[in-house]
This record gives C-alpha cells, sequence and structure tokens, in this order.
C-alpha cells in the first residue's frame, strides 16, 4: 500500500544565522537584524584555489568586496568585463545583473560585507561609489577594511550585544570608506560634510563648556575644520570672529562671577583665562566701562 504523501504539509524552515569556516573560506550569513538604518547582512573573506563564477544574477543589497591579492573580473550586465586587482574595491549593486570570478591564473582572495537599509545608498554615494560607479581604489591599504571585517567575524553568537558590535564595526568601515574618499578628492582642508550653521552652533556650544581653557585651533580641531574656515562662518552666522565671542563670553561670564559671588577678582580672572589680573582688568574694562572692582560695587548698590 502506498503512502499518501499529498496532505502532509510543506514546512520550510527558516533561515539561521550560519558562520562556515575552511581553509579559504569564511562567512558569517542570515545575520539578525534589529535595526533599518543599516543592516549587516554577510560578511566573510575568501582565497580562490580553484575557478568560481558568481553571477549573472541580479541580487538584493550592497555587496562590497575589497581585494587582498590576485586578480579577477567584474562585469556589470552586458558591458565588457573590467580585470581588477589588489588595492581595489567593487560593488554589486542591488538590482543589477551582476558577474565576477577570478583570474585563472593568478585567482584574487577578497574580503566583503553585504548590508542594506534606508540609508545605504546615501552611505555608497559619501564613499565614492554612487548609483553607476562599481570600481574604486581603496585608498587606504586593503587590509585596513579586513581587519573589521575580521572582528565582525569573531563575534559570530547571537547576542544582541554582538549585534551591536557588528553594526559598530560595519560603521568602522563605512567611516574609513568616506574619509578616504573625502580626502583623496577633497583634501581635509577644503571639504566639509555638515552645514556652516551645524558646525558653528557645535562650535558655541563647544565655547560655553571649554572657554577658560581655550584656543581658537584647538576648537576648530575639536570640530573637524580648519581655523580660517571656522572663522570665515562663524563671522556670517554670528557676526564676530570666534575670538571675539570667546572673550565676550569670558568677561559675562567673569560679570556674573563679581556680581554674584564674593571670590577674589584674580581667581576670578584665571577660572576664566586670564592668569593675570591687571589684563583681565584691562580687557574688562574696556567692554563694560569700568574695572572689575567698581563693577563689582555698581552691581551691589
Amino acid at each position: 500500500m502506498e503512502s499518501n504523501t499529498s496532505n502532509i504539509p510543506l514546512v520550510i524552515s527558516p533561515k539561521k544565522t550560519g558562520y562556515f569556516v575552511t581553509t579559504t573560506y569564511r562567512v558569517m550569513d542570515y545575520i539578525n537584524r534589529q535595526t533599518n538604518d543599516l543592516v549587516l547582512t554577510c560578511c566573510g573573506r575568501e582565497h580562490f584555489v580553484k575557478f568560481k563564477k558568481f553571477g549573472p544574477e541580479a541580487r538584493p543589497g550592497y555587496h562590497v568586496h575589497f581585494i587582498l591579492s590576485g586578480s579577477g573580473y567584474l562585469q556589470i550586465e552586458a558591458a565588457p568585463p573590467i580585470r581588477l586587482s589588489r588595492g581595489q574595491i567593487f560593488v554589486v549593486r542591488p538590482g543589477v545583473i551582476t558577474s565576477y570570478w577570478p583570474d585563472e591564473e593568478s585567482p584574487w582572495e577578497y574580503t566583503w560585507v553585504t548590508f542594506e537599509g534606508e540609508n545605504a545608498a546615501s552611505y555608497m554615494e559619501k564613499a565614492g561609489m554612487p548609483e553607476g560607479v562599481y570600481v574604486r581604489d581603496s585608498i587606504l591599504h586593503p587590509e585596513d577594511y579586513s581587519a573589521c571585517v575580521e572582528e565582525i567575524l569573531s563575534v559570530p553568537e547571537l547576542t544582541f550585544a554582538n549585534e551591536l558590535k557588528r553594526t559598530g564595526l560595519l560603521f568602522s568601515i563605512l567611516s574609513l570608506l568616506i574619509s578616504s574618499y573625502a580626502t583623496r578628492s577633497y583634501g581635509t582642508a577644503n571639504h566639509y560634510d555638515y552645514s556652516p550653521k551645524v558646525y558653528v552652533a557645535h562650535a558655541m556650544d563647544f565655547i560655553h563648556h571649554n572657554y577658560s581653557r581655550l584656543t581658537i585651533n584647538e576648537l576648530a580641531r575639536s570640530i573637524g575644520i580648519n581655523r580660517s574656515y571656522l572663522t570665515s562662518i562663524f563671522k556670517k552666522e554670528v557676526g564676530v570672529s570666534p575670538q571675539e565671542y570667546l572673550v565676550q563670553y569670558r568677561l559675562d561670564q567673569g560679570a556674573k562671577r563679581l556680581a554674584s559671588t564674593d571670590t577674589p577678582i584674580k581667581d576670578i580672572a584665571q577660572d576664566i583665562g586670564y592668569d593675570n589680573p591687571l589684563t583681565f582688568s584691562k580687557i574688562f574694562k574696556s567692554r563694560f566701562g569700568c574695572s572689575p572692582q567698581a563693577y563689582r560695587q555698581n552691581q551691589k548698590k
């Protein structure tokens, strides 16, 4: 009697996190996700000892490959194949029919990360790989990227702490991509990612918390721009230079202390950044029209 299997429901097991290791291949796949901003879905490293071709196929997500050694080929749809080698990065973009394979004489070794998310395209554009761009130089040593991937591979266990660590390492990889591209393309002194209003707001906040022992060079470094650019945008947004604003803020803090406390004037001067009380007195008088002592007396009348 034949058994009837037509009524037995087909059970498809859900994908589980996979961690696979051989002598030439390491991969972490189907990684759990807790965010839609940027999601690491796969990463690994492979050294090809025999021919292996991927595609032609369209795949979801961004697959960013960092070539560590050897050579290989990348083909986008029906375009001629591009030969690539160590120090280059190539990306398989979502929905684009792509093929890639190792050179038979000097097969490549690469490490890769696969990610998706609401901001994935924006990050790739900032990293010098906008839509239509599939290859760029790594600029840094490719091992700088592979070190981050190795760290991801070292924490495969499904814990929330590990997930946060893996996501942080993915952001580290993108940070390397973006900073190296910005340095090569624009120069560190000429390209800034945020609007002048954002930089000025950060500068003012930094002054408010660090005014007593602060130089404008330190202020510029703290927010990641050069002094001349900071001075230019600060004057446009605030009406005075950052140095003038710093002095005014110091003196205003000194005036508040004079009016509300009996702290010796020399101590107030030191607390707001003036080691010489005479220098403080001279600058204070130029702003308020009287000496610190006279100001204190007038406030108590």
